[in-house]
């Protein structure tokens, strides 16, 4: 294509913009919801991804050292915890240490006699796993070890939290994919309506000669300068919203939402990427179908 006809088509492209403005800002208005929506899905998910990501790291086992093992081997065992793959963390609590958490949430009267050699409770060490679904395989190991007595832990809930994760991830990627769907079915059919609106022009230009492909480049344009423009816009409204919505929602770590520096990037280059391929594709669509079943007949 000769640089003169690419010029060409692409000013038709945006004359027909023009003349159709009210119906592409129907188009536009309509692919904004769209995209609105899908990415407020999008920051829904993470920002539950990010709450139960927190909840992960408040999930914590607690392994008790044997009575007879000495005060070395308890020392070392904390290298022996800390070198098992998927711990996160470990923090060592003396019986002595356990005692003064007790008496802070407790009556001290109630641990008078309990002070020194008396003290009946046991070391131990806080420990953090950093991925919940190898939940079960890393406890095995830390029960293996011959210092640990007994393990104190939430089996049930990391189960469930894991689960549940895998699950509201499974329905956000489902949701997602529908509203593209229903965006591209949207102004695939309102390419359609503008293209029925021409076609006595269209059927003058295969009249002469012009080829499928010469006819299709301005409707792509249309639909790409609507997708990206609705891209544009969408970024722009999702960008204001959560912004003062995240000003709300600083109660503490779990309620905070994910800050948007985390996200603008992925939501600026998928609403512009979104919006791209769906003008395009609805354009191609539309004037494809037309062209194999009304394009060429006499009007």
């Amino acid at each position: 294509m000769r640089w003169s006809s690419f010029q060409y088509l692409v000013r038709e492209g945006f004359r027909n913009l023009w003349q159709n403005r009210f119906m592409a800002a129907a188009s536009i208005g309509v692919l904004i919801s769209c995209l609105l929506l899908t990415g407020g899905a999008y920051l829904t998910f993470v920002n539950i991804d990010h709450i139960f990501n927190w909840v992960y790291e408040q999930n914590v086992v607690v392994a008790f050292v044997e009575d007879a093992v000495s005060d070395e081997d308890t020392a070392a065992l904390k290298g022996e915890l800390e070198s098992i793959h998927n711990v996160l963390g470990v923090e060592f609590l003396s019986r002595d240490d356990t005692l003064d958490r007790l008496q802070d949430s407790l009556p001290a009267s109630l641990f008078e006699s309990l002070q020194g050699e008396n003290n009946p409770l046991q070391h131990s060490y806080i420990i953090t796993f950093d991925d919940l679904a190898l939940f079960e395989s890393t406890l095995e190991q830390v029960e293996a070890l011959p210092e640990i007595e007994s393990v104190s832990y939430s089996g049930d809930l990391a189960a469930t939290l894991t689960r549940l994760r895998q699950v509201i991830l499974t329905i956000g990627g489902w949701i997602i994919a529908v509203l593209l769907l229903v965006s591209l079915f949207i102004i695939s059919n309102t390419i359609k309506l503008t293209v029925y609106s021409r076609r006595l022009e269209i059927y003058i230009m295969k009249s002469v000669g012009a080829t499928d492909a010469f006819i299709r480049f301005p409707f792509a344009v249309e639909g790409m300068v609507m997708g990206l423009a609705s891209g544009g816009i969408a970024y722009g409204l999702m960008y204001y919203v959560y912004e003062k919505l995240s000003e709300n929602f600083t109660f503490g770590p779990m309620l905070g939402l994910v800050n948007f520096s985390r996200v603008w990037l992925v939501l600026l280059v998928g609403f512009l990427a979104a919006g791209f391929l769906t003008g395009v594709l609805g354009s191609v669509i539309s004037m494809s179908r037309y062209l194999k079943t009304e394009g060429s007949e006499q009007l």
